[in-house]
Parts: structure tokens; sequence; C-alpha cells
């Protein structure tokens, strides 16, 4: 098994299964869905206490620089920080990444910036405590203007499969 290091955790397949949101990914696309009554919501438009406890650990916000040439994490919640064992809050996402995976994950954030549109993945990684955990990641486009996407607003959820 191939296994690429990033920071604290390693990549196990960099293989992303696009699927749709379930579970609290499933809520916090609603949650985005209904921000606003047309075009893109903005950053402006996020109320944490709308979010509600239980799906802020599970959000995190990322600057798009450059037009989607780079981006910046802005914020990531407490069960993401947990599970990758690092928070990298202020941080180019390239500098945070698995090099193994970094083209294919930022061509990810890339597509939702340029595309304007959410996009819901699943993969699995070998956690600092060599369990095995399926990672499920949603990125939502935000525009302060409505049109023009300066934000990813997404949501991760971490669940254990079993120990190596």
């Amino acid at each position: 098994m191939a296994e690429a290091k990033a920071r604290s955790f390693q990549a196990q397949d960099p293989v992303f299964e696009k699927i749709e949101p379930a579970g609290k990914l499933s809520r916090l696309r609603d949650y985005w869905q209904g921000l606003v009554p047309s075009g893109l919501p903005g950053r402006q438009h996020i109320d944490p206490l709308a979010i509600g406890s239980s799906l802020l650990a599970h959000v995190f916000l990322a600057d798009v620089i450059e037009g989607g040439m780079r981006f910046r994490w802005r914020l990531i919640g407490t069960h993401i920080v947990t599970h990758a064992g690092t928070d990298d809050t202020g941080q180019e996402l390239d500098a945070t990444v698995a090099p193994r995976l970094r083209d294919t994950i930022i061509g990810h954030y890339r597509l939702v910036t340029l595309e304007r549109r959410p996009l819901c993945h699943r993969s699995e990684f070998i956690g600092r405590d060599k369990r095995v955990y399926r990672y499920e990641r949603l990125l939502l486009p935000m525009a302060a203007d409505g049109a023009t996407v300066d934000m990813i607003f997404g949501g991760a959820v971490f669940g254990h499969l079993r120990t190596i």
C-alpha cells in the first residue's frame, strides 16, 4: 500500500469518489442553499448560530487567491483539526496537502471556483493513531458580490473504519 505523508496524516489512496452529500454535509449544503434567493452567498451571509454547534466543528473556510490559483485556510473546525492533527489556519492549501494528492485536491477547489457549484467527495486516510478513516468533504462556492467566487465554504466528516 502506497502511503504519502502530509504533516500528521497519510493518504491511503489518492482516489476521491464523487458523492452526494449526506448527513451533516447534506445539512450544510441545505444551509448554504438557503442563504440567498439568487446568486451565490458570501461570507457576510454566514451566521454561526444558524449553522448550529453540531455542524460548526466540521466547517472550514478557504480564501480564493488570484482567481483560484491559490487558496488559504481562513478557518478550520475543531473536528477537522482533531483528525488532521494540526491547525493550518492562515496557511496556504498547497503547503498543507500531501504532495501526492496536492494537484487533485487543489483541482477540486479550482473546479468549484470556476464552475461556481458544489462538489462532494469521499476518500480514506490513515491517521496518526494508525486507524483508517473515511473522509467526506463538501466544497461550496461563496462570492461577496454574488458572482465572483472569493471563498470556499465547506465541511468535512471523518469516520473510523478500522485499526491497522
